[in-house]
């Protein structure tokens, strides 16, 4: 193999390899899951959503919302949006990368 052939073979070789990130899906990189709240009030009641603490907004009677949030365990509580009081029980449930993982409140 002569220089030039030799030089151009190493650099399809590290585009190539260099590409295998390109190809590698977000939630991988990122280390992320998708994790659904889907409201089944019988009541027709929102729910306030808290994760680890922080406010992810309200899912009304008969939606499911989604989020993307970092592999392993979150604390979830699901509230009344009204009255901000435990819909649903405490729950702890763990997001599993590249997974969708999720909970269903019928409260």
């Amino acid at each position: 193999m002569n220089k030039k052939s030799l030089v151009g073979f190493f650099v399809i070789s590290i585009l190539l390899f260099s590409g295998c990130d390109v190809l590698m899906e977000e939630c991988e990189r990122n280390n992320t899951g998708t994790f659904y709240i889907e409201n089944e009030s019988s009541s027709g009641r929102a729910y306030k959503i808290n994760i680890d603490g922080v406010n992810y907004g309200v899912v009304g009677a008969g939606q499911t919302k989604e989020w993307e949030l970092a592999a392993g365990p979150h604390v979830v509580e699901i509230l009344f949006a009204d009255t901000g009081q435990t819909a649903c029980s405490v729950s702890v449930p763990t997001v599993i990368k590249c997974e969708k993982t999720g909970l269903k409140c019928s409260s």
